[in-house]
């Protein structure tokens, strides 16, 4: 697809990190599968794809973490 950000790349497979953050917790996913623009590196990333990163951040939350990095895994 083209890029919304800078309208002149177009995005191909590739992975991104993911930083979220709420209160005082600080949850950092590496290798997250993503759409990653060619030319200015927007990141792009498919809803099921969120849906699961943020299923593992309450998870986590609801455990007491403050600061956790992983690898994505896949469900």
């Amino acid at each position: 697809m083209k890029c919304l950000i800078c309208n002149l790349g177009e995005t191909r497979e590739g992975f991104a990190t993911v930083t979220l953050e709420r209160g005082q917790a600080t949850l950092v996913f590496k290798h997250v599968p993503a759409q990653v623009c060619t030319n200015c590196g927007e990141e792009y990333i498919d809803d099921a794809v969120v849906r699961h990163l943020f299923e593992h951040a309450e998870e986590a939350l609801e455990a007491g973490v403050e600061l956790d990095v992983r690898q994505y895994k896949a469900a």
